[in-house]
């Protein structure tokens, strides 16, 4: 297939390049393709595609909350530009989605629950997903708390513990109250690509790493891979308390864990327990 990637010099799109490798990419980053740009959009309407995965998207929680603008015009506007592109040549469009677009009052997240996201993010990320149900033929692939790209591409929580050990750090604080599916990127590609070449039925799939954690969790494994858990003070705190000691947040969904179960009936899911899943990624984090 020939398949054109948005966003693919981030997080997902750095695995998605080595997964499809035996695919024609037409690889596109913000300056190749501005998705906000409907003329730049459309522009890409006279070449022969088979295929769009819509990966750019601003997943900055911080910048999204403090510049709201920016990530409407990327998550919901750029996604409406592309499902304009789809429909004029008339193929599948791939949109990456987010436990984001939940409350955080229910423990586990199915595909059909309803979308109540309480911060710009959500919000932005929810929009995109209606846009992207105008059009039929659509794949929303939704992820839990992604890793992945290494250390000079990952913008999330496993770099950001990373950046602290490398400044040297006594103290790293992790909430343990609030929970998600750690999500390795090179897993989810490879899933996604099962998705695109076998064609299950259109709509909307969870696509998180087998098991949940809270951020706690997550840092001290990490911690413990790398060899360093007798060196590091490992602190647990409550969302309450890290907002306290922590004050310039943006509000944070309380559970973002979803359920597995409409993709696992499918048989194409590569995703793997969250654990072994980030023992391989740590490889790529040299201390």
């Amino acid at each position: 297939m020939k398949v054109l990637i948005t966003g693919a010099n981030g997080m997902l799109g750095t695995s998605v390049k080595k997964v499809f490798n035996n695919h024609d990419l037409i690889v596109t980053g913000s300056i190749e393709l501005d998705v906000r740009n409907i003329k730049q959009v459309t522009s890409y309407a006279s070449r022969k595609i088979d295929l769009i995965l819509h990966l750019a998207a601003e997943t900055d929680h911080f910048k999204a909350e403090f510049n709201p603008t920016d990530a409407y015009l990327t998550n919901h506007t750029g996604t409406q530009n592309m499902v304009e592109l789809a429909k004029i040549l008339d193929i599948p469009i791939v949109y990456i989605g987010t436990a984001g677009i939940f409350n955080g009052k229910k423990k586990i997240y199915s595909e059909n629950d309803t979308a109540d996201p309480i911060n710009h993010y959500g919000r932005s990320k929810y929009y995109g997903e209606v846009a992207v149900k105008t059009y039929p033929k659509h794949y929303i692939i939704r992820s839990g708390w992604a890793m992945g790209g290494g250390p000079l591409v990952d913008k999330k929580f496993v770099n950001k513990i990373y950046k602290q050990i490398k400044l040297d750090a006594k103290k790293i604080y992790g909430i343990s109250d609030v929970y998600g599916n750690p999500t390795y990127t090179m897993d989810f590609a490879k899933t996604l690509k099962n998705i695109v070449e076998k064609k299950p039925s259109f709509g909307t799939y969870n696509c998180p790493g087998k098991g949940e954690a809270s951020r706690f969790e997550v840092l001290k494994e990490f911690v413990s891979i790398l060899g360093l858990s007798k060196k590091i003070e490992l602190i647990p705190v409550t969302y309450n308390e890290y907002f306290k000691l922590f004050p310039l947040q943006c509000p944070h969904t309380r559970s973002e864990v979803l359920s597995d179960k409409k993709l696992t009936k499918t048989g194409l899911s590569e995703m793997r327990d969250w654990h072994l899943a980030l023992s391989e990624y740590a490889k790529e984090f040299k201390i």
